[in-house]
């Protein structure tokens, strides 16, 4: 379908409104709306945080009640719902405003509800066109895409390095530490952003228990993700480790060992232990952890062994590599890099930030 200049003008648009909720809407996808009559906006808005007003609701609230919308366009980056959720379906609402036409990026990439908001639209007599922008429509929302579509979660995998290409000057840190940040704050900010992004947060145990990571989105607005910690299941409950409130962080070990007596001095600190089976970060085992801990996106950040292990599973979809300009000369090394050239490449006040995407998935 060509579609015309005003078309993409206004899509256009709404997605950029879209993007304004970035921080705030996963595990919801980013969708905006612009409400066009005569070349002129009469309404636009965005979803902005999750479990509250969809894009539709926020740009017809800007419309008065009894406004003639037979003539209107509604431009929607995403398919309008027509299932009631925490919030009522936006194709009804589009049909009680009598709005005689919608624009739709993209369809709704959720194979249960995908194309019954078109169809209920269309069945009302609604003039409905589908794909205008669809495909910034789609990377606008990648992880949402995948996490509709696949039976994994989308992973995000991320480190700090040194110019000279080391994560800590020590190779073995003792218990307690706490972390050696390398970065400066327009890194931490973005990193922040990230596990924004990100309904889960993963690290492993040696992390865990050295860096004691608060792993929140203390610096941007947003949720904060689950906390999962990755053991063997023979760690001993170690004095100094974090704890906290009963579900405060989520272990992840062999099924074999979710009741050894080891799992059991970690659940008396508020843990709660999960039994995974398969390799770890195979393509099973990450749809048992995506079935069993309910995360749409998981954010991977540390330490080394858990880096190259996600990086040989070949299981993973972006990483995001953060470099210092200072030197360490000495301490842990970090992962090879993948071999192929990064997608991005940006600084971030000091330091750079590059960004991979996978293009050697097996999974």
């Amino acid at each position: 379908m060509s579609w015309t200049s005003s078309d993409l003008r206004w899509m256009q648009r709404a997605l950029e409104l879209a993007a304004r909720g970035r921080l705030t809407t996963w595990p919801n996808p980013m969708v905006g709306c612009v409400v066009v009559q005569g070349n002129r906006i009469l309404g636009e808005g965005w979803h902005a945080t999750f479990g509250q007003a969809h894009a539709e609701v926020n740009a017809l609230n800007q419309v008065p009640e009894g406004t003639d919308l037979s003539s209107a366009t509604a431009y929607v980056t995403l398919e309008p719902c027509s299932h009631t959720g925490k919030t009522p379906p936006c194709a009804d609402l589009l049909l009680t405003r009598g709005i005689g036409r919608v624009v739709v990026a993209m369809e709704d990439p959720n194979p249960k509800v995908s194309g019954r908001g078109l169809s209920r639209l269309r069945q009302a007599g609604v003039n409905v066109q589908v794909g205008c922008l669809e495909n910034v429509a789609r990377a606008l929302n990648r992880p949402f895409v995948h996490a509709m579509t696949s039976p994994r979660p989308w992973i995000t995998l991320k480190w700090a390095q040194s110019s000279d290409g080391y994560l800590d000057p020590e190779i073995c840190a003792n218990v307690g530490r706490g972390g050696h940040t390398l970065t400066g704050a327009s890194a931490g900010r973005h990193t922040h952003s990230q596990r924004a992004l990100h309904d889960g947060i993963l690290v492993g145990m040696r992390t865990w228990l050295v860096d004691a990571p608060a792993l929140t989105t203390r610096l941007v607005p947003g949720r904060s993700p689950k906390r999962f910690i990755l053991t063997s299941g023979q760690t001993t409950w170690t004095e100094g480790a974090p704890h906290g409130e009963p579900g405060f962080a989520t272990l992840l070990c062999p099924s074999a060992k979710v009741s050894s007596s080891d799992m059991d001095a970690w659940r008396e600190k508020g843990y709660v232990v999960v039994g995974l089976e398969g390799d770890v970060f195979s393509q099973a085992w990450w749809t048992t952890f995506k079935a069993k801990c309910g995360v749409a996106a998981c954010m991977i950040e540390g330490g080394a062994h858990v880096a190259r292990g996600v990086l040989d599973s070949e299981c993973w979809d972006e990483l995001h590599v953060l470099r210092a300009p200072a030197a360490l000369q000495a301490g842990l090394k970090a992962p090879e890099i993948p071999s192929w050239p990064s997608s991005d490449t940006q600084p971030l006040g000091r330091d750079v930030l590059e960004v991979w995407q996978n293009q050697e998935t097996t999974c």
